[in-house]
């Protein structure tokens, strides 16, 4: 694919479309925000119920992480 276009870039005799563009002409029509669709919701941020999962679920793991740091602490040196 990569040789495929690199030789288009040098057998075509025209020019590419972005050298043709005037300047400003992008800013004239670029949209403001982002759609509202199926891909971006309307609002921005997590939800709520979403921010509380997140936060239970990164502490029980958090928790998890420092108790097998503790018990490989202890048992390495024969403190049980």
């Amino acid at each position: 694919m990569l040789t495929l276009t690199a030789m288009r870039i040098l057998n075509d005799t025209s020019d590419p479309y972005f050298t043709r563009l005037q300047p400003g002409a992008f800013a004239a029509n670029k949209p403001i925000g982002k759609p509202c669709d199926n891909a971006f919701s309307c609002h921005s941020g997590l939800s709520k119920v979403a921010k509380i999962t997140l936060g239970v679920v990164l502490s029980i793991v958090g928790l998890a992480i420092i108790a097998a740091i503790v018990y490989i602490y202890r048992r390495r040196n024969n403190k049980f």
